[in-house]
């Protein structure tokens, strides 16, 4: 799958129906990392939100979620813009 992620494995379907449950979670986790981000940004949310949404995460998805963080806000930072 060109242009694929690079926390997803190599060889996924375009059918995200067909993935594991693990990478869908993996998947939607980094989306919501962008829209938190984005939303931070925009002065939308603050700190404290963002804080919340890395506690009501499951344990064992923590560390993938703030490094999703950590990554979006490094594009955000990187690019000034989008």
């Amino acid at each position: 799958m060109a242009g694929q992620s690079d926390y997803l494995p190599p060889g996924l379907p375009f059918n995200r129906g067909a993935w594991p449950q693990e990478y869908r979670d993996l998947e939607n986790l980094d989306l919501r990392a962008s829209g938190l981000i984005k939303d931070l940004y925009e002065r939308k949310v603050t700190r404290t939100v963002v804080e919340e949404a890395i506690k009501a995460v499951p344990e064992n998805y923590r560390e993938h979620f703030r490094a999703r963080l950590n990554y979006w806000r490094e594009r955000k930072e990187n690019r000034g813009i989008s």
